[in-house]
């Protein structure tokens, strides 16, 4: 009886045991749900565009939603002038940027940045002041006698969004603030929203009693003696290529542009000389791609994010495999430790379930995923997303004081002579010549080196590589892909694009393959496989 007892009284705490287990991980189940909602809720205020005297007030956009899932949480703000002081009440026209923070009843603190400007400007259906304009489009359908009808009586014929738009829309607050501290208009990579990205990263220095001065990243070395190959204005001499396979190419772009009906640039270089270069338009209709044409390189953006990051790496100033907490403040603790700098490069962070708040744009960024991070799984699971690499921005950042575009132009863009290329964003805003993207291409064939400067070692080149995750079978690098196969080496890489550009470095053919892109078009994966395989051929015996 005893043993029979016993094990009735083994088995009852067994029983209880895996009931609280059940019952401790719904409640963290529902937990994490929850946060993961509030992630997308949003502030709003009574204007952004405000007059003089009373700075507006803040609320949640949908209170009732915020306090089921995070809780009661009250809000306090303090408001700071453009010269980062704290003010309580709008003495002059200008910038102001708002901190909004509240306590969750676990004790988070919550932490949002909103931009607002202070103009002397009537904003409502009475007012004279037409703010926004709305531009002629062929799409609409309305002749030009009825536009310039209304050109000529803006005041009358505007009303509601027209007359309101700035003192109810965020973006115009930026805009305004940015514009207004643009002092130097010969910059042609500047924009509003760059400056206004700009002063929170200085204002947030401020608020955190932290020094960004001086800078501790070093811009690419200048080299006297270059042995590598460098892309020259002329071609190769194509006696050394088989005319059949080039004429082959050419008939293949040809009918990939027409039959998908999306133009592209394609641009062949191979052991530094451009050996194929030419256009191939979709249709007469659209307009027309020339090799000066800027084209968006889309999610190829990720991969020159991977460079920036490398030459941090190579002088020492960050370590891939160090927690993220360690260069992030908001992120350091417990929960911090456990994301590594390398999550944020190959897509292993677990922070795939961010919504479109993920982004550079997001001041608030490093609160939020500090935030959710005690519910997040790293190193799990393989899931393609950008918000690891807009977080891999922050700490850009935090480290030089200096926004991420202004970064790319110093250290990427301007020592490899790139004159088209522009990004704001480090996921997916590149935008340049096929030919400059080659520029690219080629300092990463020669392992860290082009136009007579060294960007990283060769081993931080090599660190940058595709390497296997240990996670079903993939493999990832510090911004690259792996592209082997269809006549591309195994050690061939590049990065995909959702404009359908595709860029293949291939360092044992020595090899660039570029069509450059605005959309995919139709009937992509069928002919890129061919493609590449039309291109590799040229080269091959």
């Amino acid at each position: 009886m005893i043993p029979s007892l016993q094990k009735l009284i083994v088995a009852c705490i067994l029983f209880v045991l895996s009931w609280y287990s059940a019952v401790a991980q719904n409640i963290i189940d529902t937990a994490s749900q929850n946060i993961f909602a509030f992630m997308n809720e949003e502030l709003e205020c009574d204007q952004y565009v405000f007059p003089l005297g009373q700075f507006p007030k803040f609320r949640w956009k949908n209170e009732t939603l915020v306090k089921k899932e995070i809780g009661e949480v009250q809000l306090s703000v303090k408001y700071f002038n453009s010269s980062f002081e704290q003010v309580f009440i709008a003495e002059k026209p200008g910038r102001y940027g708002a901190v909004i923070e509240g306590i969750t009843p676990v004790g988070f603190t919550i932490r949002r940045y909103v931009t607002l400007f202070c103009a002397d400007v009537e904003f409502d259906d009475y007012s004279k002041n037409v703010p926004i304009k709305m531009n002629q489009l062929a799409g609409y359908g309305i002749n030009n006698e009825k536009w310039d009808k209304y050109s000529n009586n803006e005041e009358h014929f505007s009303f509601g969004s027209l007359k309101f738009f700035p003192r109810n829309n965020a973006d115009a607050a930026i805009f305004l603030a940015g514009l207004n501290d643009m002092d130097d208009l010969s910059n042609n990579f500047d924009t509003p929203r760059i400056r206004d990205r700009q002063w929170w990263i200085n204002m947030k220095g401020k608020l955190e009693h932290h020094s960004f001065s001086p800078n501790p990243l070093k811009l690419p070395k200048k080299i006297t003696y270059e042995t590598s190959a460098q892309i020259g204005d002329t071609f190769a001499s194509l006696t050394d290529y088989d005319e059949e396979k080039i004429e082959d190419l050419r008939n293949e772009c040809k009918n990939w542009a027409e039959k998908g009906r999306a133009a592209h640039v394609v641009l062949l270089i191979h052991k530094g000389k451009i050996i194929f270069y030419e256009i191939f338009d979709a249709n007469e209709s659209e307009i027309p791609l020339t090799k000066e044409t800027k084209i968006w390189m889309a999610s190829i953006t990720k991969l020159l994010t991977g460079v920036l990051m490398m030459q941090f790496v190579d002088q020492g100033i960050i370590d891939l495999d160090a927690p993220v907490g360690r260069y992030l403040p908001e992120l350091n603790g417990i929960w911090g430790d456990k994301l590594l700098v390398r999550n944020l490069f190959t897509h292993t962070n677990g922070l795939h379930i961010a919504g479109e708040w993920a982004s550079d744009w997001n001041y608030s960024l490093e609160n939020q995923i500090a935030h959710m991070l005690p519910f997040v799984e790293v190193g799990k699971i393989f899931s393609y997303h950008r918000a690891g690499y807009a977080l891999a921005g922050k700490i850009f950042e935090r480290i030089t004081g200096r926004a991420v575009p202004y970064l790319f132009q110093e250290y990427i863009f301007s020592p490899l002579g790139m004159k088209s290329a522009y990004s704001d964003n480090t996921y997916g805003g590149l935008y340049c010549t096929s030919e400059d993207l080659a520029k690219l291409g080629q300092m990463l064939l020669n392992k860290g080196v082009n136009n007579g400067q060294r960007f990283f070692s060769e081993q931080s080149y090599y660190d940058m590589l595709p390497k296997k995750l240990g996670i079903d079978n993939k493999s990832w690098g510090i911004g690259t892909s792996s592209k082997k196969g269809v006549g591309l080496s195994e050690m061939a890489f590049g990065h995909g694009a959702a404009s359908g550009t595709l860029f293949c470095i291939d360092p044992v053919n020595d090899l660039i393959i570029i069509s450059a892109r605005n959309e995919p078009g139709k009937m992509y994966d069928e002919f890129e496989k061919t493609f590449i395989e039309k291109c590799t051929s040229i080269i091959k015996d």
